[in-house]
């Protein structure tokens, strides 16, 4: 391999890592709300083991095989946020000081589980370990 390719694939690679993500954001709203920030903290750590596990079994050499898998990938990659846009301008965010008592986060298992969500599904690690 081209010193010139891996030196561009670590440039890229910098870039990736240090522009924030989904996983800043939650790691911070984590810290913010106080409670649960070891596992949301593990939930990520989870999500990208996941990521890391997918490339050790092979699945981007797979994809380099399989074009049409990165398609479909691409495809309902681009649907979803598509989808999350749509229900964002439907139904905007609103800030509210209102402390809602019956949150669904606020349980340890579902700060873990959407710790593994948010970082096995971030489009940044998944382009990053499959490149």
């Amino acid at each position: 391999m081209e010193l010139s390719i891996i030196f561009a694939f670590w440039c890229v690679s910098i870039l990736f890592v240090l522009t924030p993500g989904a996983d800043w954001a939650y790691a911070i709203l984590a810290g913010i709300q106080g409670k649960f920030v070891l596992n949301a903290v593990t939930g990520l750590i989870l999500g990208h083991s996941i990521a890391i596990l997918c490339v050790a079994a092979g699945v981007g050499a797979l994809l380099q095989h399989y074009p049409i898998l990165l398609t479909t990938m691409t495809i309902l990659g681009a649907c979803y946020l598509l989808w999350m846009g749509a229900n964002l301008l439907l139904h905007p965010a609103t800030i509210s000081s209102d402390h809602n008592e019956t949150q669904t986060l606020d349980s340890a298992r579902s700060w873990l589980l959407k710790g593994v969500g948010i970082s096995g599904l971030n489009p940044k690690v998944l382009l990053l370990f499959f490149a």
